[in-house]
């Protein structure tokens, strides 16, 4: 399997969220969740899945377990570090008037796209 095609679960899950997010805009607002937080953060996961996908990717290609483990646990802190620390940064500047609703919309879909880049990183090494 080409890393082309492990990736496209993951790319379609991103287009198709933002197309539902564009299409429901007033409906996502009337129910109390923020259009436009809920597609920073699904942007923001997507481009941390794509750059851990990467690193693990990587890790599995390396010759030394070391090196494996380095890229799994690097790739694992980056991404829960950098969530972590956006919402920190998104609580501190919008104070009291936090949209919890897209938060943690944008927390499920950490774990969809989670599931997704596993799945493809564990069909990429069946296949080799």
């Amino acid at each position: 399997m080409k890393v082309r095609t492990a990736l496209r679960p993951i790319l379609i899950l991103f287009a198709v969220v933002n197309i539902l997010a564009a299409a429901l805009y007033s409906t996502m607002k009337k129910v109390g969740i923020d259009p436009d937080v809920f597609l920073a953060g699904n942007l923001f996961i997507c481009l941390l899945t794509l750059i851990s996908f990467w690193m693990m990717n990587n890790g599995l290609r390396s010759k030394s377990t070391a090196g494996f483990m380095s890229s799994v646990y690097g790739s694992f802190i980056i991404k829960l570090v950098f969530a972590a620390l956006v919402v920190v940064i998104y609580a501190q500047w919008n104070g009291s008037s936090i949209n919890t609703p897209a938060l943690l919309s944008s927390m499920f879909l950490y774990l969809v796209y989670t599931y997704l880049e596993v799945k493809g990183l564990l069909e990429l090494v069946k296949k080799d």
